[in-house]
């Protein structure tokens, strides 16, 4: 049996940087598999192609995003209970959670697949892209419970002190969707709609490989009774995910708003700005494996009652979180002309406008950074203590902010009022985070 990794006891830096590193890893390997995926597109097919892509990425994220808030709101729950010792209590949200995780995947493949119908043509997508990104859509909506069935799985897994199994099942993933991309284009002929069925199929067998994982771990195996629906339950499972996907979604509504305006500035800024996105997973990597790091070490201690762990939990990953937000700003800012251009190929003049453009977003998200990397500390640090609602409400904010500069800042600025605008969200919710975690912090009677 494998063994659950318990968080209450020894070094927070030792614990926080143990957890996180194989996260990190999991980031890496994402952006090979972002930098591979978008270069067979746009270098195999066309940039047309790469900026149809582009163009769908809000919305595919609309239910990504809901997803991922979902499955860590559950999450947390999983941690709480086993931070407790609660070993029943655990079995039981994780079974009940089964069936409400089907369920929302359900609903959220029919909104998607009308989102692709209806929503881009709303958005302006440029005539010549429309087709190819509603197709791509169409192919990765349908398998949406393929993605949630991943998602819950690896929370659960994160949930019981192994950050590992997920990391090797997004490494192993990756290299089979590359593989799988590159067949259906290079060999089938099948242009974006192959790419999107390699997604599909890499995530099946990451669904397939973190089941067999929680296999090990004898704290999940359940049994009938476990997987009855229990509505006590799952009020407390959506108390949690349910803000936390509402402000996931939220948030890529904004996202969409904001691909709006981008189209209007025609196919290569819609490329440019994909490619800059693309390289997101690497602008992240720090940050992302902390929040997932402090989520879970919040949540045992809290569970167990630690308040001084917690503490010192927040501090450390904070401390790490802000120097590796510069680090990484600074190695964007030296390389990115060089990381985009990889992506795309054609006349030369259209490579060179594509990268320039790309450039210009990659810097307005650097400048930010050390906001958005706090931002993920002080937020999983608030929902590790099973506070859903000041992370919804900074959501809102980000949401507002960022809506508000995309709308006004270009007026001023030009592009770059579209490139500052998700800077601009970052610190807003970031100031009011922090403002709310020494509140929280105060009222649990933890003092930082």
């Amino acid at each position: 049996m494998a063994k659950a990794r318990d968080m209450t006891q020894g070094s927070p830096a030792r614990l926080l940087a143990g957890f996180a590193l194989p996260l990190m890893l999991g980031h890496v390997f994402q952006q090979i598999y972002n930098v591979a995926d978008s270069a067979i597109v746009g270098r195999l097919i066309s940039i047309d192609a790469f900026a149809a892509v582009g163009a769908a990425g809000f919305l595919s994220w609309l239910v990504t995003s809901a997803i991922l808030g979902l499955t860590q709101g559950f999450g947390t729950v999983f941690a709480q209970r086993f931070g407790a010792g609660d070993i029943a209590g655990l079995r039981k949200s994780v079974g009940v959670g089964v069936g409400c995780a089907l369920g929302v995947s359900v609903a959220l493949t029919a909104l998607g697949m009308a989102l692709a119908a209806l929503a881009l043509p709303a958005m302006d997508t440029p005539a010549e892209l429309l087709a190819d990104a509603q197709l791509y859509l169409y192919v990765l909506f349908g398998g949406t419970p393929l993605l949630m069935g991943y998602n819950f799985a690896a929370a659960a897994l994160r949930a019981l002190g192994d950050s590992k199994s997920p990391v090797y099942a997004g490494i192993l993933s990756s290299l089979l969707n590359i593989a799988l991309d590159y067949a259906a284009v290079a060999f089938l002929g099948m242009g974006v709609a192959g790419v999107a069925l390699g997604t599909v199929l890499a995530q099946g067998f990451s669904l397939l490989f973190c089941l067999w994982r929680l296999r090990g771990f004898a704290q999940v195996h359940l049994g009938r009774e476990d997987l009855r629906m229990d509505e006590a339950v799952a009020r407390q499972l959506f108390a949690l995910g349910g803000p936390m996907a509402l402000r996931d979604g939220l948030m890529a509504v904004g996202g969409l708003i904001y691909q709006r305006v981008i189209n209007g500035y025609g196919a290569v800024t819609v490329a440019g700005v994909a490619a800059a996105w693309r390289y997101f997973a690497l602008m992240e990597v720090v940050g992302a494996g902390l929040d997932g790091a402090v989520a879970v070490y919040v949540g045992q201690n809290h569970g167990a009652g630690r308040g001084d762990r917690v503490r010192q939990g927040i501090r450390v990953g904070r401390r790490m979180a802000l120097g590796g937000a510069v680090g990484i700003a600074l190695l964007m800012a030296g390389t990115g002309r060089g990381l985009l251009a990889l992506l795309v190929a054609g006349e030369a003049g259209e490579v060179a406008a594509v990268v320039s453009v790309g450039y210009g977003a990659m810097l307005g998200m650097a400048l930010f950074l050390p906001a958005l990397y706090l931002l993920y500390i002080h937020r999983a640090a608030l929902q590790g203590m099973g506070d859903a609602l000041w992370p919804m409400g900074a959501g809102l904010l980000e949401l507002a902010l960022r809506v508000g500069a995309v709308l006004t800042l270009p007026a001023y600025l030009g592009r770059w009022g579209v490139y500052l605008a998700d800077g601009v969200g970052w610190l807003g919710a970031a100031l009011l985070l922090t403002l709310a975690l020494g509140r929280v912090l105060r009222r649990e009677g933890v003092r930082r």
